[in-house]
């Protein structure tokens, strides 16, 4: 570690570019990988081509004694990137990133949180009103429980994404996947509710704006988020999962349960491999009952 000390911030804003350019990482992504890559070049301290395993092990250790395990699987994710991406650049030694561990997880081993129908009822009705705000809650509450959108997608659609015509919504997610998804009646109906009301604006097109001045766009998901989180609290509604995601889950398990096919499924969620969308068919526990075989010693 006697090298002299590099610059983080032109290698940390030149790594931004990449994952734009070449990996389409979204903006919330691009924030993730370039705190976590900024957080090593600053505790290392030095020109990263005189990097050993053990530097980029200890750091990872040591970070990870102090995290949860959801914060775990990020750091390792976003610092094995990183050093792929200096790699590849040329800036250090070629399979630096196997000297981040492995964080010991059986994948899709828990069980998916989402809403009764009961509690998707209360949801909705909590966004009853002719309100501007109320009108907006409720085309989102149905976007995102109709059809399993993430709170990033929400915040990034536009006008020009909704095909009155054809009757679907365009919707660019992660790594600019682009899709056409069928729009519901009851999704269509309360988007059009919410735009006779809308502040009219020739700025933007982003769909939903902040109902309060100046009623900017929300910039990322988490806007769209922290509103399910207060239409929750104005349902008395605890969700399993705090934030919008709960109802990306609640929309697959509700499809799963009438009838809908895996793969469907899985290309309405924009899911890269089956085995992501099959993690929802643990929640049909109805049909797991007439599929599972008794035990010869409980006969």
């Amino acid at each position: 570690m006697g090298a002299a000390p590099a610059e983080p911030q032109p290698l940390v804003a030149d790594f931004k570019t990449w994952l734009r350019k070449h990996r389409g990482a979204s903006d919330a992504t691009v924030r993730l990988y370039a705190r976590d890559a900024a957080g090593l070049m600053m505790e290392l301290r030095s020109d990263p081509a005189g990097w050993k395993p053990n530097d980029v092990r200890s750091y990872f250790l040591e970070r990870a004694s102090n995290s949860g395990s959801g914060t775990i699987k990020k750091i390792t994710t976003s610092l094995r990137a990183f050093l792929r991406y200096l790699a590849v650049t040329g800036r250090c030694q070629a399979g630096l990133d196997g000297a981040v561990p492995a964080y010991a997880h059986w994948q899709l081993a828990d069980m998916p949180r989402y809403l009764s129908t009961e509690q998707v009822d209360r949801l909705i009705a909590a966004c009853d009103g002719d309100a501007g705000a109320r009108r907006r809650d409720r085309a989102i509450v149905l976007l995102l429980v109709r059809l399993g959108l993430r709170a990033g997608d929400g915040a990034q659609l536009r006008l020009t994404d909704i095909e009155w015509q054809t009757g679907s919504l365009r919707v660019c997610g992660k790594s600019r996947y682009e899709v056409r998804l069928p729009l519901p009646q009851d999704v269509g109906d309360a988007i059009a509710a919410y735009l006779e009301c809308r502040l009219s604006t020739r700025r933007n097109d982003v769909l939903f704006l902040r109902t309060i001045a100046p009623c900017r766009p929300f910039r990322r998901g988490d806007g769209i988020s922290s509103v399910v989180k207060r239409i929750m609290k104005r349902a008395d509604i605890v969700p399993p999962v705090k934030g919008a995601h709960a109802l990306r889950h609640t929309a697959a398990t509700e499809m799963l349960r009438h009838g809908v096919p895996l793969d469907k499924i899985g290309l309405v969620l924009r899911h890269r491999g089956i085995d992501t969308t099959a993690y929802y068919a643990k929640a049909d526990v109805a049909l797991l009952k007439q599929v599972a075989q008794p035990w010869p010693e409980a006969l």
